[in-house]
């Protein structure tokens, strides 16, 4: 008898930990999104800004010197993670074989984790390296986001007071996987992990976007610019999955350059 109760405890342990395993995976999803990343850029601008400055090029410019004209230059896969109430995004940028072999297989890796909310999802920490730059992280802690270089052990090295809905670089495009577009015009808090800018997103035009041998309907939205912020940014989103079909991004005028970045294939949802 002592047995059999000892049997039926396991099993009853046994049926509660697969259910909670049931329930735990009918919660999780893994999505892998991969781009083509082209740059149309103009060295000659770039050095003349420089030139005139006196600034020093970043050790990941190296590639706007080797673009002549328009060129696809590198493959960005994004894993996307969703939990019941949490996502973690991983983001890999791989050169094209030549420009990897020139510039020793720098890559451009980004990551952020944190929750996913009735409005989308809420950073965390978003961390990002660019070739053989310093690794930056940004972190909210209590109402204060920290910005750190290599590692958030060490003393942050600047900070913005912050309440409500933060963004980064990765979640700006999948925000509203599973949620409505927005039908008219919004502001986004957006860390790049060096700092917290607002990007005002207004919605244009819809357009049947070349996609993949098709048409995909798409819903276009851009970022305000002014004076003192020049850059531009624009994100056509599928009017069905609302995944980033294209995203263009306008570098500031010292720049000259223009880099875009074209889903290959939408994934299953």
């Amino acid at each position: 008898m002592k047995n059999t109760s000892s049997f039926l405890a396991t099993a009853r342990l046994i049926l509660l930990l697969s259910v909670s395993l049931l329930g735990f995976s009918a919660f999780a999803q893994s999505i892998q999104f991969e781009y083509d990343l082209k740059i149309t850029a103009d060295p000659a601008k770039r050095a003349a800004y420089l030139k005139q400055s006196g600034d020093a090029p970043s050790p990941y410019e190296q590639v706007f010197n080797l673009v002549k004209g328009s060129m696809s230059v590198a493959t960005i896969v994004d894993k996307v993670d969703l939990r019941k109430d949490q996502y973690h995004i991983n983001s890999t940028g791989t050169l094209g074989s030549v420009l990897a072999t020139v510039l020793a297989d720098q890559k451009l890796l980004r990551d952020s984790v944190g929750s996913v909310t009735k409005d989308g999802f809420l950073t965390n920490t978003y961390q990002e390296k660019r070739g053989n730059t310093e690794l930056l992280i940004a972190r909210v802690e209590k109402n204060l986001i920290n910005f750190y270089k290599v590692s958030s052990r060490t003393p942050p090295v600047g900070s913005a007071p912050f309440t409500g809905h933060l963004m980064d670089m990765l979640t700006v495009g999948y925000q509203f996987m599973g949620r409505d577009l927005p039908a008219k015009s919004i502001a986004l808090p957006v860390t790049d992990g060096r700092s917290l800018k607002t990007y005002t997103l207004v919605r244009g035009e819809p357009w049947d976007f070349p996609f993949d041998g098709g048409k995909v309907r798409a819903i276009r939205f851009y970022k305000t610019t002014s004076k003192d912020d020049t850059a531009s940014f624009e994100v056509w989103f599928s009017e069905k999955e609302h995944v980033p079909l294209r995203s263009v991004i306008g570098l500031n005028a010292q720049y000259g350059a223009t880099i875009q970045v074209d889903l290959k294939k939408i994934p299953a949802i």
